[in-house]
């Protein structure tokens, strides 16, 4: 199992983010989530982080993979990918907020997605396409040396992945010959 959740919850053409407070990404805008606990299933831990983290509960969350990344050739690490429903483009929810984990604020695909913003988690503008665009599920693989991201490789993963421990360390298995 892996450590860690991530959940993007669109409106319209923006989606929610938090500027983090504290490592990993401090300063940097990602998406909302967290540890994922003991005893507790991926997707019951993602429901919980966001609506711990945003007040938004939410009844349902697709999978769409995993991201996972090898810092300096030997520490592997991950985190379960889910996206909300989208949400009407009249939801109400004002931002920005201050929370105890960062800010909330939502923000457009475009300036995301924009290769001069460095703003955002590195790894982000590299999968949020196929997260919003195609229908299946990925590992995201990032690789990290010396604090920097040297590349993110994405693979089509069976949606099973989410529950099967088997098929998730086969994913870790393919990631860490990743060159």
């Amino acid at each position: 199992m892996l450590a860690y959740n991530i959940c993007f919850i669109r409106r319209s053409d923006e989606i929610l983010l938090l500027n983090r407070n504290k490592p990993s990404w401090m300063g940097r805008w990602n998406g909302v989530g967290g540890k994922v606990e003991n005893g507790e299933t991926p997707r019951a831990s993602v429901l919980r982080e966001v609506y711990e983290e945003t007040g938004i509960r939410l009844d349902t969350v697709r999978f769409k993979g995993i991201v996972t990344w090898l810092v300096d050739g030997r520490h592997y690490g991950g985190m379960y990918l889910y996206t909300a429903a989208e949400l009407e483009a009249a939801y109400p929810y004002e931002t920005p907020i201050k929370t105890e984990e960062g800010i909330l604020d939502w923000k457009k695909i475009d300036w995301i997605l924009d290769p001069n913003n460095e703003g955002v988690a590195s790894n982000l503008p590299r999968f949020i396409p196929l997260m919003l665009q195609e229908d299946g599920c990925y590992d995201h693989h990032c690789l990290f040396m010396n604090g920097a991201m040297t590349g993110v490789v994405s693979r089509p993963i069976a949606a099973a992945t989410e529950t099967d421990a088997a098929l998730l360390a086969g994913a870790r298995e393919k990631a860490e010959l990743t060159p």
